[in-house]
């Protein structure tokens, strides 16, 4: 998930380093700064800290890096500053700093920030071609610095021991922790060896230094630029996020004009080809706006305003070639209090040949899954910053924060977070398709009257042709004997629609269990045989049910074996939008292998 074709890694780890820096921030009233260092080196000093981690990859047959064994080095240096640290009891297994090091899966994030599911660090070892990263923090809390490191080799017998997949940069073992370094002389010859900022105490800078050696050459200072303008642009326009790459700055002053130099290195194609409109959009929405949309509640059906004043009014500016901005805003109830939240929309017409923009930001970090899938001629940027909107939608994110879900265990963490139901996700979710249709004007009914001159009209007065009498032959012939058609095959399943999904159920006519059934589910495009992809969705992300049955998928197939009459199976979360084509072929007396 974090090593795409659409989202390489070189990708999601300047998305995963950024969010944990703005997750951290300290002070407010200032901005977050990230800074990537590239260094090469001979190994020296170096490999005093990598050895060790390097001889295990050898003994395990893992790859060596290129440069290892002529002593030389490359490293990237990720340091943060306004930032808190890593916190959390250097003691305790389950505290935010062994969290961090060693609990991955796990969290102790409330849902507010950008981050929350206790995996996406995984991008800075993946980043590593030796799987390595250390750290070092100045914590704010106690001002004491830490350091530590992991690398991930093969779990093996070393001697007498029985060693993990995973080694760390530390001391000793102490029960379920270990006991890190943590003599000044260490702590100096980390930060000397690696080029860190040394967070001195007496400056009352606090931060954390992450260093990845031998990182992949897909890793560079241009995609590193261009990764951060298209998934953090509001974040640096509103003053939130500086990002220091090299000897380039970029923050609210500089962005338009580095933006043009690093654009070709932007993944996203709408983006690179329109990159100064895509920043005077989000310019439009960060400068606000008094106009507003207003829903009943999160279920309601933005078409249904599609006679207001202020609505006709955004289409004829729209059709006019003008950039608009409103707030949409709705009820939403977490812990039996309602609060109107609402979110900022700015659409403009795309220019000719160019494809369309199509960007929600959460708190200044793109989704770029949520999107539309018919994006015509509109460029759409929607900013969504209020809480707890922005809590309740981080609770529906996948695991790498691209899109939003509907599963079960997103309907029970926003259930156990004491928000009501799913409907605002959907709202949401499909605001890309709606607003687009909103803010299109409704095509006029055809004139019939073009075609006159073209085809003959018949004339109504014109004597008509005489219909030729039935065969009398027979004037009372006998009554046409009535067959009884056969009885046709009973299947074994049968289907229920449900609002998000089906449910199949034994039939109760059908009488030669067990059976195999195989299920294939596309959404319908009016053709024959309608085409899936996985951005359609994917079995693993719905919300499957099963009773007395051995359900399995790949792709968009669905198998079922033992399938008996008390059998059923249900899934659910499919985009409520779109009509789905289900194919069921059942096997009668089919047995369990």
């Amino acid at each position: 998930m974090f090593d795409r074709v659409d989202y390489p890694y070189s990708e999601t780890f300047v998305r995963e380093a950024i969010q944990n820096s703005l997750d951290a921030r300290l002070d407010m009233t200032k901005p977050v700064v990230i800074r990537f260092s590239f260094h090469e080196d001979r190994l020296g000093k170096r490999g005093a800290f990598l050895r060790q981690a390097m001889e295990h990859r050898q003994r395990a047959n893992l790859p060596v890096p290129t440069g290892w064994a002529s002593e030389r080095i490359k490293w990237i240096v990720v340091e943060d500053s306004n930032t808190k640290g890593l916190l959390g009891d250097l003691k305790d297994r389950k505290g935010d700093f062994w969290g961090y090091w060693l609990n991955f899966g796990l969290s102790n994030k409330t849902g507010t920030g950008r981050g929350g599911r206790g995996i996406g660090r995984v991008t800075f070892l993946i980043a590593s071609q030796m799987h390595t990263v250390i750290g070092l923090t100045r914590r704010f809390d106690d001002k004491a610095l830490a350091a530590c490191g992991m690398s991930v080799l093969k779990a093996d017998q070393y001697g007498s021991d029985f060693k993990s997949t995973h080694a760390y940069l530390a001391e000793s073992e102490e029960n379920s922790i270990y006991r890190l370094h943590d003599g000044a002389d260490f702590h100096a010859s980390l930060v000397d060896a690696f080029r860190l900022s040394p967070y001195p105490q007496d400056a009352n800078l606090t931060g954390l230094s992450l260093v990845i050696p031998f990182p992949h050459d897909e890793l560079d200072e241009d995609g590193i630029l261009a990764a951060a303008i298209d998934h953090f642009a509001p974040a640096i326009l509103n003053g939130t996020l500086v990002v220091e790459v090299g000897v380039d700055r970029l923050d609210k002053d500089t962005i338009k004009q580095v933006a043009p130099c690093v654009s070709q290195h932007i993944k996203s194609k709408p983006v690179k080809g329109g990159t100064s409109r895509y920043l005077a959009m989000i310019d439009a929405g960060l400068a606000g706006s008094k106009s507003a949309i207003q829903l009943p509640d999160a279920k309601a059906k933005l078409a249904d305003h599609r006679e207001l004043p202020d609505a006709e009014r955004y289409r004829e500016k729209l059709a006019n070639g003008e950039t608009i901005a409103f707030e949409l805003t709705f009820p939403m109830t977490k812990s039996g209090q309602t609060t109107e939240v609402g979110l900022t929309i700015v659409a403009a017409p795309t220019p000719y040949g160019k494809m369309p923009l199509d960007r929600l930001f959460r708190e200044g970090m793109s989704l770029p899954d949520v999107r539309s899938r018919r994006p015509a001629d509109i460029d759409l940027v929607m900013l969504i910053d209020q809480e707890p909107l922005a809590q309740y939608l981080n609770f529906c994110e996948g695991k790498a924060h691209l899109d939003l879900l509907e599963s079960k265990e997103v309907r029970t963490k926003l259930a156990d977070a004491g928000f009501d139901g799913i409907h605002v996700k959907r709202l949401v979710k499909s605001l890309p398709d709606d607003l687009r249709e909103f803010l299109t004007e409704e095509s006029a009914e055809p004139d019939t009257s073009v075609w006159e001159g073209y085809f003959s009209v018949p004339d109504p007065s014109s004597p008509k042709k005489k219909v030729p009498k039935p065969n009398e032959k027979d004037p009372n012939p006998d009554p046409p004997t009535v067959v009884d058609p056969p009885p046709a095959n009973a299947s074994a399943v049968t289907v229920d629609a449900l609002e998000d999904g089906f449910r199949l159920n034994s039939n109760v006519d059908y009488t030669k269990f067990p059976a195999l059934a195989d299920v294939t589910v596309a959404y319908a495009d009016g053709s024959g045989k309608p085409t899936w992809s996985e951005y359609d969705f994917r079995f693993e992300d719905l919300e499957i049910l099963s009773e007395n049955c051995t359900p399995s998928f790949t792709d968009n197939r669905l198998r079922i074996q033992d399938w008996v009459s008390s059998s059923m199976i249900e899934v659910r979360g499919f985009d409520t939008r779109r009509e789905l084509d289900i194919r069921i072929r059942t096997e009668s007396n089919a047995s369990a292998d």
